[in-house]
């Protein structure tokens, strides 16, 4: 299959039921120059451009047990990759999906969308953006006004991405005017962070936020303590800081990686910036205001936190030093809340319930109250199903992509899977099944409803919610968390 871009002719692989086009460049390379600046648009290109395998991701922390390891790092890593039935017949709707990994890692080959479009009949489109220092080190305080929107350069590259797909996606067979962004923890903060961006809007109709809303928005104060920890990690003063504009970039991984060595450092350490200038001061505050925004499908998770827990070591123990690094000036009044917890249940679930509460539920419930606000349509979920540690961060994810044959089966029960925190068993696959539904109906007609569930109202003044459980439900009022009043408009360090 042939399709003609407006940036010259591109040649996707047949593979069962559906073509892929990997690599296509949607942004020229932001090096040199263009380093810690926002993107340009890419250059066209002559003849044919053969799009038979994935272009280079953003540089990160080498993982060499990760996915596809093999993918070569490069600061020119401004592609993306569709998947699509074809180009026949009437338009399909388009998801864009966009990867998380913290701000730090990830990369837009890690969602394959091969079922979307064979099966759903969906294009399907997955990106690459800058990570780390190179797409959200804020430097207007110490490079000048050139570099004033340099905390959000990545937030630009999936705005300018979002770009290319309402120029081109026609070729693919999608439809421009039917376009859901998808992500799921620093993808469904970067998605939900696109409401507050005036340069998003009109390139995309509806959201799906999985576990994250706009609670790792960081204030210009934080984003300049993470740049001046960069600069003395790098042995730079501030009179030598535009040396990071020349600096290789395995430097400045080095450098994040000594700066935030943990979870609980890396969760802020990066982030978009509310600038004034790309994102407002005060997103919610702004969000409120009247003015109706795409349908948003959002949620979160019961156990959040449980992963985080059980994998580092420096979050296993309830202590104000780790909620003063996860949190800031916050930090006081959600020790308050883990004290009030602790009262009712053991120490290790008070622990659990304070951090999945405040570092996911809480964010989400804000932001989904700003919007109904504005006239925005909102369904809100909570999922409460999950593996053997609950329905712990991400866990949507694995019941979205299960298939009858990745499930656990009771006969398997031997199986090393059990212990996988992300294996769906058997028990679970009618959920699955009902869940896929909800998202794909979200993503034809901007509505969750299907038959597969309870019939799910609009999230409003009762707050009703879809509890997804074996047994699923819509409840209002679920039991609010003890922090609700805490803001996470945007977060801040201490002082």
């Amino acid at each position: 299959m042939i399709v003609t871009t407006t940036l010259g002719k591109a040649e996707g692989v047949l593979l069962p039921g559906a073509f892929v086009f990997r690599g296509i460049p949607y942004g020229e390379p932001p090096i040199g120059r263009l380093r810690f600046k926002p993107p340009l648009p890419a250059a066209a290109w002559e003849g044919v451009r053969r799009c038979d395998r994935f272009g280079p991701i953003a540089p990160q922390r080498h993982d060499p047990q990760g996915f596809m390891p093999e993918l070569e790092q490069s600061e020119d890593c401004l592609n993306l990759n569709v998947w699509t039935p074809g180009a026949d017949g009437p338009l399909r709707p388009v998801m864009v999906y966009i990867h998380g990994g913290g701000f730090t890692s990830g990369k837009g080959a890690e969602c394959d969308g091969l079922r979307y479009a064979a099966e759903d009949g969906i294009v399907y489109v997955s990106i690459n953006y800058r990570l780390g220092a190179l797409g959200f080190l804020y430097l207007g305080e110490v490079l000048g006004e050139g570099y004033k929107t340099s905390g959000n350069n990545g937030m630009l590259d999936i705005v300018e991405a979002l770009r290319w797909v309402q120029a081109n996606i026609v070729a693919f067979g999608g439809d421009p005017q039917q376009v859901t962004v998808v992500g799921n923890s620093a993808g469904a903060k970067i998605t939900s962070t696109l409401y507050a961006m005036e340069t998003a809007q009109g390139l995309f109709h509806r959201a799906i936020a999985q576990s994250g809303a706009t609670q790792s928005i960081r204030g210009k104060e934080t984003a300049s303590v993470t740049t001046s920890r960069m600069l003395e990690q790098l042995g730079l003063s501030f009179g030598e800081a535009r040396q990071l504009l020349e600096l290789p970039h395995g430097q400045l991984i080095e450098a994040q990686l000594a700066v935030g060595p943990d979870t609980a450092r890396n969760l802020h350490m990066f982030g978009p910036v509310a600038d004034g200038i790309i994102i407002p001061l005060d997103p919610l505050e702004s969000l409120a205001l009247p003015g109706k925004r795409p349908p948003l499908l959002i949620g979160s998770n019961e156990d959040e936190a449980a992963s985080f827990i059980y994998w580092d070591p420096g979050l296993q123990e309830p202590q104000p030093l780790t909620l003063e690094r996860l949190f800031g000036q916050n930090a006081g009044a959600i020790w308050g809340t883990y004290r009030r917890y602790s009262s009712d249940m053991s120490e290790a679930a008070a622990w659990c319930r304070t951090l999945t509460e405040h570092l996911y539920t809480i964010g989400a419930i804000q932001l989904a109250e700003s919007l109904v606000a504005s006239g925005t349509q909102v369904w809100m979920y909570r999922l409460k199903y999950g593996g053997p540690l609950g329905a712990v961060h991400g866990y949507e994810g694995s019941l979205i992509h299960a298939t009858a044959e990745s499930v656990v089966t009771t006969a398997s029960s031997g199986s090393a899977n059990l212990a996988d925190p992300y294996a769906v068993r058997e028990e679970g696959y009618a959920l699955a099944r009902a869940m896929r539904a909800a998202w794909m109906h979200f993503v034809r007609h901007g509505d969750p409803n299907v038959e597969e569930l309870p019939q799910w109202p609009v999230y409003g003044s009762d707050a009703q919610t879809m509890v997804l459980e074996l047994a699923c439900h819509v409840q209002a009022h679920l039991p609010a968390p003890a922090g609700i009043g805490v803001s996470h408009s945007v977060w801040r360090t201490s002082p």
